[in-house]
């Protein structure tokens, strides 16, 4: 199974809440009343974020985060990598060595950059936008729809 970390799953979660009223401070304990994330880990990953040029930064009274206008194509893959570093399938696509001991037998080594690359690619290809949620669109959008729905 390929899973997100948790850090990165609410990193996601945080950015999206934040990301539906984008010109507001939002503040570790409100994000954490609203997700229910636990506040060190709020702290933590808005941290991480802020670090990243996700989120401006507001120290003070009446401070907090919001959400850096200037990277108005924030992808998922923006946020994963925020938090947990590069996008990584495998230990041995990593720049760093990893004392692998099937290194000098391993016949899958060099295909696994092909995979890793597709799903960078399709972690990159969604925007931020797209994880916000929707209002219902149930509701009706214009008066005159108000009174179709009273008359019909």
């Amino acid at each position: 199974m390929i899973k997100l970390s948790n850090l990165a799953d609410y990193a996601v979660l945080l950015m999206s809440t934040i990301a539906t009223r984008p010109d507001e401070l939002h503040t570790a304990a409100s994000l954490n009343r609203e997700t229910k994330v636990p506040l060190p880990t709020v702290s933590k990953i808005l941290g991480k974020v802020a670090k990243a040029d996700l989120l401006n930064s507001n120290r003070g009274v009446g401070g907090g985060f919001s959400l850096n206008l200037d990277k108005e194509n924030i992808s998922v893959a923006d946020i994963i990598e925020a938090v947990d570093g590069p996008v990584q399938l495998t230990n041995c696509l990593g720049e760093e060595d990893t004392n692998c001991d099937y290194v000098p037998v391993c016949t899958t080594r060099g295909k696994w950059d092909k995979i890793n690359t597709a799903v960078y690619q399709a972690l990159n290809n969604v925007p931020l936008s797209e994880m916000v949620p929707n209002k219902y669109d149930f509701f009706p959008k214009e008066e005159t729809d108000v009174i179709n729905l009273k008359e019909g």
